[in-house]
Parts: C-alpha cells; structure tokens; sequence
C-alpha cells in the first residue's frame, strides 16, 4: 500500500491512524464523493501514534495532498516508535516482489479459506466439524487488504464483547479525574516534535486534518475530563494552523454506538465517512 504514494497527486488525501480510523473510514464512499481523486487508507491496529509514518511522508516523499490523521491527545505526546517505524522499513527493504506476490495469493485465499485465516486453524474447523457438524461461526472482524477492517457487532459473543467493553472503562471514576495531569505548556512541550514536519508540509502545499475519533458516552465521560478539548485539544490545533475535527463536538460523529467503546460497525462506515468528510472539507 505504501508504495502507492508516489503516485498520489495534490488532490488525493491519505488517512493515518490506529484500528479506529481503520474501521470507521469506507473507501468506496470516499470514491462515490469523490471519483476524480484517490484515496490511501494507512493506517495500522495498535499502532499508536501516526508520527513516524507523517514523518516519513513528508521527510522521503513529495506527496502534498491532504493527510487526515487519526490521534488522541495521549498519542500526539507519545514517544513511542517515534526513532523507528518497522511498517516503513519493511515496505522499502524488505519487501520484495516475490513477498508482495506471496502476500497477495495468501491474503486471496484467507478471504476464502476459514482454514487459513490468520485468527484461525485447521483445528477449528475440523473440531467444529466433528463435534458440531457444522462451520465455526465467522470472526466478527474482517480485514481488507486496502486495511479497512469490518466489524459486524452481530456476529460477537455478547458475553465476551461486555466483558471487553468493561475492561476498557475505569474501574472508577477517580482513575481519571485523581490523576496528575500535565499543564498545556507541559503537555505541548511532549508534542513538538510534530511542528516542524508539519510546518514542512503545508509550506510544500499539503494540508494536514487532525481527527478525534468518537469512542463511547460512558468513556468519554472520563477521558473528556482528563483532557477538555478547549485546553488541549484546540489551543494545540490553532497553535500549528491544522484543521481538526473533534468527535464530541459534532452530534452526527457522537451519536453512533460503540459497543467495544472504540469501534464503529460496518453498517455505519459509510454514513460515518460521508459526515467526517463533510466537516474535513468545511
């Protein structure tokens, strides 16, 4: 996917993140909107912060389109992956044209085979077979090889899918609120390695859009006190010049459930990106 890139022109936009952009972002709603322009979807499940890859973008390519970048304000001061981003180098020196025809054979016959899906065995099938007589019930989540990633909150266990939703939540309501929180000069200062980059981009004409993803009601009601937007998230946009999109500022991206706390079902990707894109364009 990565090296695509050089191929992109000014009008195309490229989406970064973690598995929340990933699954909330539909591609074919982005080409529906737009069929004159490409999209690249980047983004990677567990990946943290996107700073190495933006880095890397505006460091090795010319690309100057319109990046959307998926953080939190705990992601944008991380130093994690930040000297070294593997994604990158496995793209340039270790993927080669054997491996990427390798990858695209496999990836076609995990989408077809239960047997040989990464989260799955041949074990799981023929116990299934033997002791069920019938097919094990699909995963819930689907990877794409453009990275979209499909969940389908139908298919979940609804014992194992609470359980997760809690263990997502604090335990407590002082878990947030009790913590020592950082200043926004503080909290700034961990963040600046961004700006040079950035400043970067935009002069060469490229546009960067910063996302807060939506997550649940009952966690942003915590994770809103830890970090208000008016005095982290906003002062920190307007102090680069980036446009940014909050989620919990827009009731049409906060009204959607959440049912892990993080993740969109796929039958809202569609609606979900029409309505981002329409406050990324304003």
């Amino acid at each position: 996917m990565y090296g695509r890139v050089p191929k992109l022109g000014s009008k195309d936009i490229i989406f970064l993140g973690a598995s929340r952009m990933q699954t909330g972002i539909d591609l074919a709603t982005f080409t529906q909107r737009h069929p004159d322009r490409q999209a690249l979807l980047l983004a990677q499940s567990g990946l943290g912060t996107s700073f190495p890859v933006f880095k890397h973008l505006v460091e090795q390519t010319n690309y100057n389109g319109t990046i959307i970048i998926d953080e939190t304000e705990v992601t944008l001061s991380s130093e994690r992956d930040r000297r070294q981003f593997t994604s990158v180098n496995h793209c340039y020196h270790n993927f080669s044209m054997n491996r990427q025809l390798n990858r695209n054979i496999s990836s076609w016959l995990q989408s077809h085979f239960m047997f040989l899906n990464p989260q799955s065995s041949s074990f799981r099938l023929w116990g299934n077979l033997i002791t069920d007589r019938k097919l094990p019930v699909p995963f819930y989540t689907k990877s794409l090889e453009d990275r979209q990633q499909l969940t389908d909150y139908a298919r979940a266990d609804r014992k194992a899918l609470k359980a997760l939703r809690q263990s997502r939540l604090p335990k407590n309501s002082t878990e947030y609120v009790d913590r020592v929180l950082p200043t926004f000069g503080e909290w700034s200062n961990q963040t600046q390695h961004w700006q040079q980059p950035i400043a970067r981009f935009q002069r060469r004409g490229g546009k960067v859009v910063f996302v807060r993803m939506p997550v649940a009601r009952d966690l942003w009601q915590f994770e809103g006190q830890t970090y208000p937007p008016d005095r982290y998230w906003h002062p920190w946009m307007n102090k680069l010049g980036v446009k940014s999109v909050h989620f919990a500022e827009y009731p049409d991206l906060s009204s959607f459930p959440l049912p892990d706390t993080s993740h969109l079902d796929m039958r809202n990707k569609a609606t979900f990106t029409q309505r981002l894109l329409t406050h990324s364009e304003d």
